[in-house]
């Protein structure tokens, strides 16, 4: 596969290339890269707290770390963390592009909540 770079209209980035996506969108202060098989895992940041996504046997999950940098499928995080997770068949060879997807909505529903 060869380098692929995508610039939408607002801004975002996201390259493609073998074995990698990588996901930059500044103006929701967003970075992102998604890597592996067994698991498919996601580190990153969004605004100044990192993130993790791993998806593996038949689910994934997602964190956003607490103002302490805990995150909460680690057990310590305070509430102010974020954690969702959910089902997926063969989760440990999902395609990337459907990792970038759930990520994303994750991030849309913390950002949305934060705003609220």
């Amino acid at each position: 596969m060869t380098r692929r770079v995508e610039t939408t209209p607002l801004g975002r980035t996201i390259i493609t290339e073998s074995g990698r996506i990588s996901v930059s969108d500044p103006d929701q202060c967003i970075e992102y890269e998604i890597s592996g098989n067994a698991p498919v895992q996601g580190f990153g940041v969004v605004v100044g707290r990192d993130i993790y996504f791993r998806a593996r046997h038949d689910g994934w999950s997602f964190d956003i770390a607490d103002h302490k940098g805990d995150l909460p499928s680690d057990g310590r995080a305070d509430i102010d963390g974020f954690y969702r997770e959910g089902q997926y068949d063969k989760a440990s060879y999902m395609p990337f592009e459907v990792a970038m997807r759930i990520i994303d909505q994750c991030l849309r529903e913390y950002i949305d909540s934060a705003v609220a």
